[in-house]
């Protein structure tokens, strides 16, 4: 049987080549995905663990674990010594370096000889372990490890410690309350001062300068004196510092890790004597946050990929079956029996399924790096390599994936395996087209309802959907599928509907067709039921190119329009201003109360730097009081600008405004006292054009301005946000604004410190060599394209952009393989049909006609319906989904966007396959020869 599969195989092998493509497509997406999530997901942990680093100034991989209760026993000691140092090993990662730190109560040292009125010094007497491989002595030497003759121990102490004390070198204390050499009371003696040998040394987890009263004597002396027997002498304390390699950190392990830290933390952190932390805990939280979104987002994102890979192994095989029904036939009027023939069919999907995996898995690692690599939709950059793994996870997906390959191959097989010779036969005679199953149960109108339910239901939770994203949980799969849903339910209404189109077509002109034309319309409305297949993978595929690219083009510019929207301006700065504190807190207490005043930097410097388009001053203060009906209005934000300068530098889109923002600004620069206003103060607060409206800031200072109109956004102004209560529970929250002139403000409340709005002529480089060189420093320093690159680092947007990507490149192969595969077997299953047709009399030109025409209402409705499907489930679905990216980015409306290259792309892809399938069925039709074609009937 294997023989007679082969050599099945090898006839047809263009058949089998694209059923193999879309077998390992289907391998390689399937097995991509858990590769690709692990991955990125392993890049987004140890970068959150590097920014713990940088923000915190604290090594994230710390644990440890403490006893805060003074020991007095040896036993509790060695307790927790087992316990620390199992902490090495019990989360699964390398320990770089483990501190194990044991310390007295701090106790007074009386000096062997005084100095003037110095007589003693409090000090806490330590040992750490490694020390001496981590210090640097700056003054005196190291510590002995044995005390000299008449028992006094060598210890170090920090610079600190030593001017903290007022000790010098070779100082010697004696402490009355520690048992020391031969239980005589402890003698040291300051032998040297340490530092660290390194700033970058992890084992310094406390800066020496710490340590400003502790001396710290030989770990190996320490242990011989106190913690020599049961009952120790003197009640011990400790901390053991475990500093796991947070780089070897995987992201898989991170629910085990931290059930294990909050196991660990319950057990110890009970009573107040134990006490164990880390540092890690808090951020892989948010990082299980974060892998359960993107696992969901991908995942869902996938989705319709994986279907319309089905749909097509499906259908290739359906074609091949069509096309071999007289040789299952022939095979069962000799005897074949159905499992013999369905045997044949597994066989041949086994082995396509094999070699789909090992070409599918490795397909599947490159796809990673290029979804890894992708910036924007159809967008790639070159970004560190992700850490792309083939684990278990991912070969049970893929063989998972191929196994239901094998199902959508063989599926079809039971059908035809039934069918006889006669059978086979009175099927091919029968004229008529049988209504497909879906279209008799209506299952096209169910799946259009649950997709159109999906939507209402959905858009009425909008808020509770951002407020969901916003606590960390991912948005729910059914939004998603949803949009998919909508695409599959359009299509299956559109081909229910379009054969009546075509024979509403065919009726209106019937007399005016040709005779070519006739049997062109004849063979589209007999056989609507094995083209309806064709038709919605047609629509479904096109349907998602175009929803892929909005949808990409939709999530990517709104973001970025968010964020500058939301910065302002290119460049948000603002620099540290002098001024006369220090003289106010040295001023007497019961002297009249100063104002605290500034020295304004020199603003010119701004306007005259090389690189910089245009700069702009805006003083913006968010505690003001605004005077309303019935009492005051507090946490106003009052933002004061120049006109000229803001509208040269601002970021606006001029769709959020029915009247150019410009008019705004120049209605204002006619009057110091005009002023904007949001638009809630109109509708909340009954306010009209030309009111007056009075503000205070938080010291008192009152003024007044003239309404000169409303605004529903304005640079840098937030309409609406979400923020968490003490509840913990985020609420939408409404904001007011106040735009007024900056000399007015100035002039009234005097010059405070404001920012400083820049606009880039390329790049902002400029401005971080200025930086370095600015006296006065920054206390903001905002950097809108490095902000966006951050985002753009996301773990779940960089996903969704490689997902779509790599969805619409997919989606085109197999529209495009597809169609051609459906085309040329139409063909060569109608050699008679053809042969029969020139036989009679007709040309090669009306075959064409005729073909060209079948292309028209078989192939180019569908595409079209496809793209008007694709667009409105991006107009109706893409506001719900943007919710998954920036629920707390919300600041501007959402704009659904196409961009014409992505249409011109498609076109251009689609059209050239069209013609490409043309010139191929021409020549097919060509090459036929009349007598052979009509020997054909015979079999």
């Amino acid at each position: 049987m294997l023989r007679f599969v082969l050599r099945k195989m090898i006839s047809k092998k263009w058949m089998l080549l694209a059923l193999l493509v879309g077998n390992i497509l289907l391998v390689s997406i399937a097995a991509g995905n858990p590769m690709y999530t692990q991955a990125v997901l392993q890049r987004t942990l140890t970068k959150q663990l590097e920014n713990y680093l940088a923000e915190k100034n604290a090594y994230p991989g710390l644990v440890s674990f403490a006893i805060d209760g003074s020991a007095e026993t040896l036993g509790q000691v060695k307790e927790c010594e087992t316990v620390a140092q199992s902490l090495k090993n019990c989360f699964g990662v390398e320990a770089l370096e483990f501190v194990r730190h044991l310390y007295l109560p701090n106790s007074r040292g009386e000096m062997t000889v005084p100095r003037g009125e110095l007589k003693n010094a409090s000090l806490t007497v330590a040992s750490m372990s490694d020390l001496e491989k981590h210090t640097l002595i700056l003054a005196g030497e190291m510590y002995s490890e044995k005390p000299d003759e008449a028992g006094v121990v060598d210890v170090i102490v920090s610079e600190r410690c030593l001017i903290n004390s007022n000790l010098i070198l070779g100082d010697i204390l004696v402490f009355p309350k520690i048992p020391g050499h031969g239980g005589a009371p402890l003698q040291i003696r300051i032998s040297g001062v340490y530092t660290y040998a390194s700033g970058e040394d992890i084992y310094w987890v406390r800066d020496p300068a710490y340590y400003y009263d502790t001396c710290f004597m030989p770990p190996g002396l320490f242990a011989e004196y106190f913690l020599s027997s049961d009952e120790l002498p003197v009640k011990t304390d400790g901390i053991w510092y475990a500093l796991l390699d947070y780089t070897a950190m995987r992201g898989d392990q991170a629910a085990s890790m931290l059930a294990l830290s909050d196991e660990l933390e319950e057990a110890w952190n009970t009573t107040y004597t134990k006490n164990f932390r880390n540092n890690f805990s808090d951020v892989l939280r948010t990082y299980l946050k974060t892998a359960q979104k993107v696992n969901v987002t991908l995942w869902v994102l996938q989705a319709p990929i994986f279907a319309l890979l089905a749909a097509f192994i499906f259908m290739v095989s359906r074609q091949m079956l069509e096309m071999e029904q007289n040789e299952i036939a022939v095979i069962k009027s000799r005897g074949a029996g159905r499992g013999q023939i369905f045997s044949i069919y597994l066989l041949q999907s086994l082995l396509i399924a094999l070699l789909s995996l090992g070409a599918g898995i490795p397909l599947g690692a490159y796809l990673c790096q290029v979804i890894g690599a992708s910036n924007a939709f159809l967008e790639f950059v070159r970004r560190s390599a992700l850490p792309v793994e083939i684990h278990r996870d991912a070969l049970i997906i893929a063989g998972i994936a191929a196994a239901f390959s094998v199902v959508a191959m063989v599926v079809p097989a039971l059908r035809y395996s039934k069918t006889s010779i006669v059978g086979h036969k009175r099927r091919k005679n029968n004229r008529h087209s049988d209504t497909p199953l879906w279209q008799k149960m209506g299952l096209d109108f169910v799946v259009l309802g649950v997709a159109l339910y999906g939507l209402y239901s959905f858009s009425g939770q909008k808020e509770m959907l951002a407020v969901r994203v916003l606590e960390g949980a991912s948005l729910d799969p059914l939004l998603f599928l949803s949009s998919s849903f909508f695409m599959l339910g359009a299509g299956l209404v559109a081909v229910r509907i379009l054969p009546l189109f075509v024979w509403i077509v065919f009726r209106l002109f019937r007399k005016a067709w040709s005779p070519a034309l006739y049997a062109s319309f004849m063979r589209v409305l007999r056989t609507r039921s094995s083209q309806g297949f064709i038709m919605v993978f047609l629509i479904m595929t096109i349907a998602l190119g175009v929803f892929n690219s909005q949808a990409a083009r939709t999530i990517n510019q709104n973001t970025e329009d968010n964020l500058y929207y939301s910065v302002g301006a290119d460049m948000v700065v603002k620099e540290q201003w002098p001024n006369n504190g220090s003289e106010l807190d040295a001023m007497d207490p019961t002297a009249a109360q100063k104002k605290l005043e500034y020295t304004e930097p020199d603003f010119t410097r701004y306007e005259n730097l090389e690189g910089a388009a245009a700069a702009a001053r805006v003083y913006v203060n968010d505690k003001v009081t605004a005077s309303v009906k019935k009492g005051s209005l507090n946490n106003v934000c009052l933002m004061a600008i120049h006109t000229r300068e803001f509208g040269e530098t601002a970021w606006f889109k001029d769709s959020l405004s029915d009247i150019h923002w410009y008019h705004y600004l120049n209605a204002m620069a006619q009057n110091s006292r005009s002023v904007l206003l949001s638009r809630n103060f109109q509708t909340t607060y009954g306010f009209k054009l030309g009111d007056a409206i009075t503000y205070k800031n938080a010291a008192g200072d009152s003024l007044w301005g003239v309404i000169y109109g409303f605004v529903d956004y304005f640079p840098g102004f937030v309409p609406v946000e979400y923020k968490q209560g003490t509840d913990g529970v985020f609420k939408e929250t409404e904001n007011f604004l106040i735009v007024a002139n900056l000399q007015q403000v100035q002039a009234s409340w005097g010059v405070t410190p404001y920012e400083i709005w820049l606009k880039n002529e390329d790049g902002s480089d400029y401005l971080y060599e200025f930086a370095e060189k600015n006296p006065y420093g920054y206390t903001q320093f905002e950097d809108s394209a490095a902000m966006l690159v951050e985002k753009k680092n996301d773990a779940v947007l960089q996903g969704t952009n490689g997902i779509l990507t790599v969805g619409f490149v997919v989606v085109l192969m197999l529209c495009s393989v597809g169609f051609l595969i459906y085309w040329i077997l139409s063909i060569q299953s109608r050699s008679l049909q053809f042969g029969i047709f020139r036989a009679m009399g007709m040309t090669m030109r009306e075959v064409i006609s005729m073909l060209i025409n079948e292309q028209i209402f078989i192939s180019g409705l569908p595409i079209a319906v496809g793209a008007v499907v694709g667009h409105f489930t991006a107009k109706l679905y893409m506001p719900l989904i943007q919710l998954a990216y920036a629920a707390s980015d919300h600041a501007i409306p959402l704009e659904v966007l196409s961009h014409s290259s992505d249409y011109t792309r498609l076109l251009v892809i689609i059209g050239g396959v069209i013609l490409l399938c043309m010139v191929v069925l021409g020549i097919l039709i060509s090459k036929l020869k009349i007598a052979q074609a009509l020997k054909l009937g015979e079999d």
